[in-house]
């Protein structure tokens, strides 16, 4: 069989895929100051990989591209458990790809306590010979779930796909110490981005106010501009977010005065 001329319209799904929903991360990032996309992983199943599924699970050489839905995966890394109802419903909604499985293991577990929601889509490339579909599959995990899956993944591996019972029993117990950390953290999730949003908010503020004291140096009275900037060292020193928003303001009259912001 060539391989290369079978993976290569998987590989530019893949390209294409993780292209498309790292720009819709940077644009929800940008219209609503926070994304439910944490990280976009993709990949391609190596050859060796997909023989070993072609002997487990006993399909036909001829028919692997239609029963093989997981060639090509993406991985989509979210913070919270309601990040991954969103995208799956985003998901739904596109145009340029069809959901043709859904698999919901984050609402009832595998029995190896894996948990995440699994997309198997439809998704045209337009290659040099034509259009053609190809199956992916989308899975999309919290953190936690990620952390989980990679350490029984490597634990699999290691013992050869059998990992010993006392192992496995740990295992369970920790994919649901990973659960109830995704659970409690998904409650107190307004409260977290509220949170990241007056950080960042207050870097931005510091940053502003640095380079234009910066600034002012080149222009401006230097005794005036040092003055300033040791009010700002009292007010960090201080951490006191009034008098910082009060100085930022201060600062923005002077650097509009001087025309350098």
């Amino acid at each position: 069989m060539d391989w290369d001329s079978i993976l290569l319209p998987y590989k530019q799904a893949a390209d294409e895929l993780k292209s498309k929903f790292d720009n819709m991360s940077l644009q929800l990032s940008k219209l609503e100051r926070t994304s439910p996309i944490f990280d976009v992983e993709a990949r391609v199943k190596t050859v060796p990989s997909i023989l070993a599924k072609v002997q487990r699970k006993k399909i036909p050489m001829n028919e692997i591209e239609r029963h093989m839905g997981d060639i090509a995966g993406i991985r989509i890394i979210c913070r919270f458990v309601d990040d991954i109802r969103y995208m799956v419903k985003a998901i739904k909604a596109r145009d340029d790809m069809e959901v043709i499985e859904d698999r919901d293991y984050v609402t009832v577990m595998k029995p190896s306590g894996y948990r995440g929601h699994h997309l198997i889509i439809n998704y045209p490339v337009l290659t040099a010979l034509g259009k053609k579909d190809v199956m992916c599959e989308i899975q999309i995990r919290t953190l936690a779930m990620n952390m989980w899956a990679v350490t029984e993944h490597s634990l699999r591996y290691k013992y050869n796909g059998v990992i010993p019972q006392e192992l496995h029993r740990r295992l369970i117990r920790t994919a649901d110490a990973a659960y109830i950390l995704d659970t409690d953290t998904n409650i107190i999730k307004d409260d977290i981005i509220e949170a990241e949003k007056s950080i960042t908010s207050r870097e931005e503020i510091v940053f502003f106010i640095t380079n234009s004291i910066e600034d002012l140096y080149r222009v401006a009275n230097e005794d005036e501009v040092a003055a300033l900037y040791r009010k700002f060292v009292v007010i960090l020193d201080n951490k006191d977010d009034e008098s910082l928003t009060d100085f930022y303001n201060e600062i923005s009259l002077i650097a509009q005065a001087y025309k350098i912001r």
